[in-house]
């Protein structure tokens, strides 16, 4: 594999990781940030909230379709495959000779660690920065 393919492979990946983060913590956090902007109160109304559900629903919907065209720009830059091979320590057999014959695409593993990262992310905010707001 050369060189030029592993660097716009690797931007890729990194273009895909900022989308997935942007899908579970950027998306509701701007819409949630629009939406109070145009507030005339503090008093949160049904449709304020419904805009805000649908909001977010349809920018996430975006937000997968984007995934996915990244995730074929990904394949299409590592030579027409998408699939990582990502052994877990859990999944591997004494032997360690076999293998499970599953494979893992860059699009699962990009965003098991947006989940995990958002996750890290709001449990800080949570435990020690939301009690001085």
């Amino acid at each position: 594999m050369t060189s030029v393919r592993r660097v716009s492979g690797g931007a890729v990946l990194l273009l895909m990781l900022a989308a997935g983060l942007f899908m579970w913590a950027g998306n509701p956090y701007l819409w949630i940030r629009v939406t109070a902007a145009h507030a005339d109160s503090q008093n949160l109304t049904m449709g304020q909230a419904a805009f805000v559900l649908v909001a977010i629903a349809i920018t996430g919907f975006v937000m997968v379709k984007v995934l996915a065209v990244l995730n074929g720009l990904y394949a299409k830059a590592m030579g027409g495959s998408d699939d990582v091979t990502v052994r877990m320590p859990w999944n591997q057999s004494m032997r360690d000779g076999r293998t499970t014959g599953r494979t893992t695409s860059a699009l699962d593993v990009v965003m098991v660690v947006s989940v995990s990262v958002a996750l890290l992310a709001a449990a800080i905010w949570f435990f020690f920065f939301a009690t001085y707001v």
